[in-house]
């Protein structure tokens, strides 16, 4: 049986193997591939210990969060983490982004970021 505890150190150790990025199912811990994630407002500004203890708290009471979701953010050095919500057209990402108050969601089987309005994000624009 999965406890938070084992999916804390399961995420910890995900993030520490993927310091660009990841996106796992919530329930296998397996990567997703296909979709789009967006990041739920609630989970927003989630970083270090805490901030992923937070996430999978929120997720175990928020079904409609199917993944977990983590980022470094290189300019401040954090590792993020995000409860995520995974939908199959960019146009669902972008009214979720809207929904969520998120500047930018992720194609994952296009490894391609994109603006809430459904613009390629660019490099330098990430922040």
């Amino acid at each position: 049986m999965k406890t938070k505890k084992t999916t804390f150190a399961a995420l910890a150790a995900i993030a520490a193997l993927n310091p660009d990025g990841y996106t796992v199912d919530a329930k296998t811990l397996q990567p997703i591939t296909r979709g789009y994630s967006v990041a739920v407002k609630g989970t927003q500004d989630s970083f270090e210990a805490a901030g992923l203890r937070h996430v999978i708290d929120y997720q175990a009471n928020h079904p409609e969060c199917q993944a977990f979701g983590g980022w470094l953010d290189s300019k401040t050095g954090l590792y993020y983490y995000d409860a995520c919500i995974i939908v199959s057209t960019k146009a669902e990402a972008m009214a979720l982004a809207k929904e969520n108050a998120q500047i930018a969601f992720f194609c994952l089987h296009e490894l391609q970021e994109y603006n809430q309005d459904g613009t390629p994000r660019e490099e330098e624009n990430k922040d």
